[in-house]
C-alpha cells in the first residue's frame, strides 16, 4: 500500500510518497532529524535517499539563481552529460521543477551557447537514457525527467 505525507516545519519541508512500512518503521527517526535540522538552522539543501524506490526532500528557502551556463560553471558543462546536469539542475533548483520535459532540457542546453555543441541536442534521447541507466536522471513517465536523489544531493552541495 503506498501512503503520503507532507511534513513543513519553517523553512525546511518533507513530502513522502512510498511504502506504508516505511511510516511505521522510519517516520519517527525521520521527525526527529527534521526537528534537530530546524533546531539547528543550518543551509540545507540535499536529498536523503529513504529506499531504493522512494525518496524524501528536505530543503531550505535558500535562492538559488542563474542561467543554465552560469551554473554549468559551477557544475561543469565541458560535456554533454555534464550540460544536461546543469541544466536539469536550473530546471529544479531556480525554476523550481521536480519533473522537466525532455523539451525542456533541450532548450536549457541550448541556452549555454558557450558549452552547447549541435552534437548534444542530436544525440539528447542516448544521452538522457544514458543518464538514466547511470542513475543522475529519473524517468517517471515517457520524456519526462526528474533529478535522482543522489543528484540532488550532490548538486545541492556543490550550489549551496
Amino acid at each position: 500500500m503506498t501512503s503520503k505525507v507532507k511534513i513543513k516545519m519553517g523553512a525546511i519541508e518533507i513530502e513522502y510518497e512510498g511504502a506504508e512500512a516505511f511510516l511505521k518503521e522510519e517516520l519517527p527517526d525521520l521527525l526527529k532529524a527534521v526537528s534537530d535540522l530546524y533546531k539547528s538552522s543550518a543551509p540545507l539543501i540535499a536529498a536523503i535517499p529513504i529506499s531504493a524506490n522512494s525518496t524524501a526532500t528536505i530543503t531550505n528557502d535558500k535562492k538559488i539563481e542563474g542561467t543554465t551556463a552560469t551554473l554549468a560553471a559551477k557544475l561543469g558543462g565541458s560535456t554533454g552529460p555534464e550540460l544536461i546536469m546543469s541544466a536539469a539542475a536550473r530546471l529544479h533548483f531556480v525554476l523550481g521543477k521536480e519533473k522537466f520535459h525532455k523539451k525542456d532540457i533541450s532548450e536549457e542546453i541550448r541556452s549555454a551557447s558557450n558549452y552547447f555543441k549541435a552534437s548534444y541536442a542530436s544525440n539528447l534521447v542516448s544521452l538522457l537514457n544514458g543518464m538514466v541507466k547511470s542513475g543522475k536522471l529519473m524517468e517517471p513517465s515517457k520524456d519526462n525527467f526528474s533529478l535522482s536523489a543522489d543528484s540532488l544531493k550532490e548538486i545541492g552541495a556543490k550550489l549551496a
